[in-house]
């Protein structure tokens, strides 16, 4: 008998862009032949933290979405690719020349939903559903293959459940998970998010959705079935050589046997964008479908596996947290994504990132 899971309904949706103008806006190249077969339109990462407020009556996710407006605006200043678009890249004669991520103040979706049971019960669905339930507190659409540019690469939804009780769901695009998982941006939003909930205890924030408009559920914004087909992420670190060259990279990653995925390589790139209004943002992704040969690497000796883990990352905002899950969408066929890092000293490593299929 299939378990029967009840749907969120969506309340309200907004755009929140960056506080201030982003002046030199980033850009971050995209290196792949086939975007559609490697599925950079749907894969995502995808966190989401249940909280339970002491006293709470089903309140305080309302006011928590209304602080995120604000909060979230300040934190994006410090990462704009976050709120960016994807966008074909082209030449100057106007020539296609592959894709980039650009730093445009395009804006994040932030998404108020209401979930007509009980954090509990929710609970209960996730034990007996676990992909279905849990995909209902995060929302993504599809990048648009054709004409990306208006398709947000990040989403936000708070979801308000009956009796007290709240969660907040991120999907972001692959192309960009970089920023949540190797830099302190999630942190630093808690601590904005924190210190403007507890100065503004007695007041309700500006962009407060009041209690008249909450069933006009938005019917017509569907979500994709991207975040259903997920795996459970692994992580696997990897010492390679200090030139940390893409080569490198993909053997760490083939030492893993993971050869037979699409591999997304978060590699390091420096130089100005095409006038003096764009940059390079440090990092482009390279995109290394199952079907290529991986390069010699004359430092191969140099490799040194490290621990391996389960992904633990949640959004640490003041309220207690009841739990937390991340995944990644979209996993069809296999996926890895390979960042630099540097792990407890000065060593070059990379970390690898393996979505597991849930059975």
């Amino acid at each position: 008998m299939e378990t029967i899971i009840s749907k969120a309904m969506i309340a309200g949706v907004q755009s929140v862009m960056p506080v201030e103008v982003t002046q030199h806006r980033e850009v971050r190249s995209i290196s792949i032949g086939d975007p559609v077969g490697a599925g950079i339109f749907r894969r995502t990462l995808n966190i989401v933290t249940y909280y339970k407020h002491v006293g709470d009556s089903g309140e305080r996710g309302w006011l928590v979405a209304g602080w995120i407006k604000e909060s979230l605006g300040r934190a994006l200043t410090e990462q704009p690719l976050l709120c960016g678009r994807l966008r074909r890249r082209r030449t100057t004669t106007g020539e296609e020349d592959g894709l980039e991520v650009v730093a445009n103040d395009s804006g994040v979706r932030l998404v108020e939903a209401r979930f007509l049971t009980s954090l509990p019960e929710f609970f209960e669905m996730v034990k007996r559903d676990k992909g279905r339930a849990e995909a209902e507190t995060v929302f993504w659409r599809d990048i648009d293959e054709v004409d990306p540019r208006f398709s947000p690469l990040f989403y936000v939804q708070v979801t308000n459940f009956e009796s007290g009780g709240y969660s907040i769901g991120i999907s972001c695009s692959i192309l960009i998970a970089d920023l949540l998982l190797e830099t302190d941006f999630l942190t630093k939003w808690a601590k904005i998010q924190s210190s403007l909930a507890h100065s503004q205890t007695t007041l309700k924030p500006i962009f407060y959705l009041p209690p008249v408009k909450r069933d006009n559920f938005l019917n017509e914004l569907p979500r994709s079935g991207s975040v259903l087909d997920r795996g459970e992420p692994l992580v696997f670190r990897a010492k390679t050589c200090s030139k940390m060259s893409p080569a490198c990279m993909k053997i760490a990653v083939a030492d893993r046997k993971t050869a037979s995925a699409d591999v997304f390589l978060f590699v390091n790139e420096q130089g100005d964008g095409e006038n003096s209004t764009t940059k390079r943002d440090g990092m482009k992704v390279e995109i290394h479908t199952r079907d290529e040969v991986i390069s010699d690497c004359d430092c191969v000796g140099d490799l040194e596996e490290a621990d391996a883990r389960v992904l633990d990352v949640s959004l640490a905002f003041g309220d207690k947290s009841e739990g937390h899950a991340c995944w990644v969408g979209s996993i069809s066929n296999g996926v890895v994504f390979v960042f630099p890092t540097t792990f407890g000293d000065t060593k070059s490593l990379v970390k690898s990132i393996v979505p597991c299929q849930i059975k």
